[in-house]
This record gives C-alpha cells, sequence and structure tokens, in this order.
C-alpha cells in the first residue's frame, strides 16, 4: 500500500500534537513557595482582615475536668474594643441568666492568631561601601548591590508539606520559637494556611513552663471559618495541666462558636454593669 506524502505529514503532525499533549498533562506544577514567605503572606493577609465593630454570637464550651463533663451555653455581645457580655443561656430558679461583662473567653472570635498581627518589618538602608585596596595592592571587585532578608522575629519556620482541610489547598507550617523567645508568649507550633488567599485555617499550639514551684503544660487546637467577609474562630479544644509541688489539676476544653451576626451599633449599657442593671 502506497502512503502519499500528506497522510504521512498529517499523521506526524497528530502524533506530535498528542505528544505535546501528553507533556502539558505531566507538566511539574509551580514550585511551592518557601516556608518563610508563606507565614509572612499570611501574617500580610491576618493583618488586612477586616474587624467588625460589633459581633454577636453563641457559644458552646464543654469542660473535662477529673473524668467529668460539664456543658455550658452562653450569648455573646462584643465590640471591637474588647469589651463583651456574655450572658449564661441557663437561668436560676428566680429566672436570673449568669452575665460577665469581659473580654469574651477563650477568645474573641476575631482575635488574630498570628503574631498579633505585629507590622511588617521597617526596612533599614543599606550603605554599599566602595571597594579599596587591600595590602597588596589589589583592588577587591566593586559590590553591585545587596538584597536584605529578614527572617521571622519569632519563630524559625519550616515547610511540611502541601495538605487538604476540609477541601481546601493548605500549606502545612512547622514553627519553633527562636531560642530568645518565650515560648508562653509565641506558642504556636503549626499552621495550614491556604494556597490560594493565605488565610489561617488551623493553628496548634503547646508551651510549657515553670515559675517558682508553679509548672504546667499547654496544649490547644483553633479552627477558623469565613462568615458574611470576616475570618473568625470556629472551634477551640485546649488542654492544661499544672503542678505545685505534689499538688497537680488538668482540665480539657472545646469551644464552638456559631450563630453570627453583625450590627452595625449596640448600646453602651450592653458593655457596663453599673448601667446594665438599670435595664429590664
Amino acid at each position: 500500500m502506497t502512503v502519499s506524502r500528506n497522510h504521512l505529514a498529517i499523521s506526524l503532525a497528530a502524533v506530535a500534537a498528542m505528544a505535546m499533549s501528553a507533556y502539558v498533562a505531566v507538566a511539574d506544577p509551580a514550585p511551592a513557595p518557601d516556608a518563610l514567605t508563606i507565614l509572612r503572606k499570611a501574617e500580610a493577609t491576618a493583618r488586612n482582615n477586616a474587624d467588625p465593630p460589633y459581633t454577636v454570637y453563641d457559644m458552646h464550651e464543654i469542660f473535662i475536668h477529673h473524668g467529668h463533663q460539664f456543658t455550658y451555653d452562653y450569648h455573646v455581645w462584643y465590640r471591637a474594643d474588647g469589651k463583651g457580655l456574655m450572658q449564661g443561656a441557663g437561668s436560676d430558679r428566680q429566672g436570673h441568666h449568669e452575665q460577665r461583662f469581659q473580654y469574651p473567653f477563650p477568645f474573641a472570635p476575631d482575635i488574630n492568631i498570628l503574631l498579633y498581627a505585629t507590622p511588617p518589618p521597617t526596612p533599614v538602608p543599606v550603605i554599599i561601601a566602595s571597594p579599596s585596596p587591600d595590602a597588596s595592592g589589589h583592588t577587591s571587585p566593586p559590590l553591585i548591590g545587596v538584597t536584605a532578608i529578614t527572617a521571622n522575629r519569632y519563630y524559625s519556620v519550616t515547610l511540611v508539606g502541601l495538605e487538604d482541610y476540609q477541601g481546601h489547598s493548605v500549606y502545612h507550617l512547622a514553627l519553633l520559637p527562636q531560642p530568645s523567645v518565650d515560648e508562653k508568649a509565641h506558642p504556636w507550633k503549626d499552621l495550614w494556611v491556604d494556597t490560594d488567599t493565605f488565610e489561617v485555617w488551623k493553628a496548634h499550639a503547646s508551651a510549657s513552663g515553670s515559675k517558682g514551684p508553679l509548672s504546667g503544660v499547654i496544649e490547644g487546637t483553633a479552627e477558623f471559618q469565613p462568615v458574611n467577609g470576616f475570618w473568625l474562630l470556629s472551634h477551640v479544644t485546649g488542654y492544661g495541666a499544672g503542678h505545685f509541688g505534689f499538688i497537680s489539676d488538668s482540665g480539657q476544653y472545646e469551644y464552638f462558636f456559631s450563630g453570627f451576626d453583625f450590627p452595625n451599633s449596640l448600646p453602651d449599657w450592653y458593655f457596663d454593669p453599673n448601667l446594665f442593671r438599670h435595664h429590664p
């Protein structure tokens, strides 16, 4: 059978197209940024997150102490200046609800756990000195430029890998406090950062320490969620143990945040116990 040049050319073109298609399909994805870059972008994203002026929400608490489980429910009114009213859902025999006028525990839902949203480091001008002759009379090559690299002031950071968090692609970062940093003040050990938005979906903390005869350890995890354009807590777990000499105690906590609302304003007397008692 005779094959024309046209048919042969068409066949070769088809094979080449298939080869190119196969090559594109198996091409390596773009490399992930380094761990420090990921953390810096996550910090910048956290700094840019908006805080609602007023937040109303429900908080469910589970507390386990010496094998006994206790549950509590609170309705919370929170103002962005740190003032809050936590009112227990249950009531006593007189119909009174427990009320706490304070910063909400364990945290306000808009808490910024990433290094307290510290401002970006201020760049320091770099002065490039002109080369001068050495003892032999030779002059070193001129220095063209300097690239400044600022390490994280609190943590040593490594990229564990790419993972999935509830259907979201995330970078898993491992953090270790720098030698001069107080672990109790900066206890984060793991972060799960969205690969597209650089929001933190989940964070894990642990720390231990002692002061005089008192020593203890804490362990906790915080998970976040988007709500009406805000990035807020959804779930917190924690464990704490303390020792004072031969006396020790421990407890486990779990908190769920839901039912969010963001009113434009709330009366000032919501946050002042002296004014609150004058309102029914």
